[in-house]
């Protein structure tokens, strides 16, 4: 029988539409090419909103006047503190320097001072030096750190560095206490001077006496020598033909020996003395007694 009588000529598309739909399944079947993975987008993160303060009302500035200074930047280097500064204060005039010697602080000689700048002319009363004629003996205060002791002839004391006041004598008969004869040789009283104390070598009469050396020889004392100091030799008065007799005697040996005494300032006294002879001290000889 021919197919185009049983009409199956018909029928083939019908086939062949049935086994394109099998492709179709088949080819739908296939695993699809995976797309590459997409990142995620990024989440926006929420901000935190903090509530807004309630507005306070500042304080008023202060004035300009009323404010305190900034504080002065500090260095990063490590430092000493300064040292407190003192407002500056005006600079006081200095004392002029006190170059008298020992001497002349002891019988009161005061430095010379400068001519004023402001006068054109000079007082007729004025001395031309620091030391006047006259010039009075007055003790100088510091004659117990020293060590020396003041004889006052006409007041008839020695004077020692302590305060402590002896009775002293110098001088023969009429001469005696009178310092108008102290240059008259074995019968005026001591001569005004400076004398260093040292003890006698040997015993003087039997008396444990002490030198009386001037200070520049003996031409600083009219030419004398021998002077001592030791007890009443030649009678109750205290008479001798020279040196410093003490009533009590004793109480100036022993301070000398403690070392409480080691010079003697002879001084006319009561407004009489001017000031002593004196040599310098450095380059002057002492001479020895040889008479006594």
């Amino acid at each position: 029988m021919k197919p185009d009588a049983l009409n199956f000529a018909q029928n083939a598309p019908l086939q062949a539409a049935f086994r394109s739909s099998v492709v179709q399944r088949e080819a739908s079947v296939e695993p699809q090419p995976q797309e590459p993975a997409q990142p995620a987008a990024p989440v926006a993160m929420a901000q935190v909103v903090q509530p807004m303060p309630a507005s306070v009302p500042l304080p008023m500035p202060r004035p300009a006047d009323l404010r305190a200074p900034k504080p002065l930047a500090t260095s990063r280097v490590a430092s000493a503190p300064a040292a407190p500064v003192n407002p500056a204060t005006p600079a006081l005039p200095s004392a002029p320097a006190d170059n008298r010697s020992f001497i002349e602080k002891l019988f009161g000689v005061r430095p010379a001072s400068a001519p004023d700048a402001a006068l054109g002319y000079a007082s007729l009363d004025r001395g031309t030096g620091s030391i006047a004629p006259t010039s009075r003996f007055s003790p100088a205060p510091d004659l117990a750190g020293s060590g020396t002791a003041v004889y006052d002839i006409v007041a008839q004391v020695v004077v020692m560095p302590n305060g402590e006041r002896l009775e002293a004598h110098s001088g023969l008969g009429d001469k005696m206490d009178d310092p108008r004869h102290v240059n008259v040789r074995m019968q005026g009283a001591t001569p005004p001077g400076t004398y260093v104390i040292t003890e006698r070598e040997a015993l003087f009469h039997g008396v444990r006496a002490l030198r009386l050396t001037p200070v520049g020889g003996s031409a600083a004392i009219y030419g004398r020598d021998g002077i001592l100091a030791h007890t009443y030799l030649l009678g109750p008065r205290g008479d001798s033909n020279g040196c410093v007799s003490f009533k009590n005697y004793d109480r100036f040996l022993q301070a000398y020996l403690r070392g409480e005494v080691k010079r003697l300032i002879v001084t006319a006294g009561r407004g009489q003395d001017l000031l002593p002879r004196l040599a310098n001290r450095t380059g002057s000889s002492r001479r020895s007694a040889n008479n006594s």
